[in-house]
């Protein structure tokens, strides 16, 4: 986006790259989760004050798009517009959501816990790919891209299950009524083949739900994007959203 004109913040949420690292609550532990997704959400609000102070189309991934639609609801006068990308559906209401089958979902958890995280990244790198691939969907993955994303992981971070991020997202309230009432425009996009966070088809029944919301089912999609034309097709998605949202604005 930053080539078309907007000023982009990006930056990285607690246990991920070069922001603190915290001991992982995994079962069995005994360590106590040390945050809230709504302290992550605060985060957000930290970095746009400090380094914008201004309002701002609010965009994240799986977890990150937790917190996008956490930070709408709950700084709505800092929200331009919420794109959501492969997240988890924070909206219950009285929407009747569809499960996934068994099957799709044991195929998928199979394919995650393979990889037993390997602190040589030489070991490491192509296990890591093998899940890029799955969660790729069916487009060809970008190797170079997938193995860049790897390496970077390693640079920065203990390798090991994100048991943190995992569980700063049960018990989230649900915030239909609050996404309803919010008055700004939402973008969930989500692959077609993307199971991870939700059935895809309990997205497109959310955004239908929503008097503000649409939704871009990717096809062929995955979880994750190692591939230059599925992001030409995103970013075009979310910049007509955001012109979108600058037309009711206005």
């Amino acid at each position: 986006m930053a080539n078309r004109g907007y000023y982009v913040i990006r930056f990285d949420n607690r246990d991920i790259g070069k922001s603190t690292h915290f001991p992982q609550s995994a079962p069995e532990s005994g360590v106590e989760l040390p945050y809230t997704i709504n302290d992550m959400v605060a985060d957000a609000k930290s970095v746009l004050d400090n380094l914008s102070g201004k309002n701002a189309h609010v965009i994240g991934h799986s977890l990150g798009g937790s917190i996008a639609q956490l930070f709408a609801v709950t700084y709505p006068e800092k929200t331009i517009s919420v794109t959501a990308i492969s997240s988890p559906i924070l909206a219950k209401g009285n929407i009747p959501y569809v499960e996934t089958d068994p099957k799709i979902t044991e195929e998928m958890w199979d394919v995650l816990m393979s990889n037993p995280m390997h602190q040589d990244s030489k070991k490491g790198v192509p296990e890591f790919q093998q899940i890029w691939r799955f969660l790729n969907g069916d487009w060809p993955l970008d190797e170079n891209m997938a193995d860049k994303y790897t390496l970077a992981i390693y640079a920065t971070e203990v390798i090991g299950p994100a048991w943190n991020h995992t569980n700063v997202q049960s018990g989230i309230r649900d915030i239909f009524q609050d996404l309803q009432k919010l008055g700004r425009p939402i973008l969930f996009i989500h692959g077609e083949k993307d199971y991870l966070p939700s059935n895809p088809e309990n997205t497109k029944r959310l955004a239908n739900a929503l008097p503000n919301a649409d939704a871009f089912i990717l096809e062929n999609g995955g979880h994750m994007f190692f591939n230059n034309e599925i992001w030409e097709i995103l970013i075009e998605q979310i910049h007509r959203h955001m012109k979108k949202a600058h037309n009711k604005a206005n």
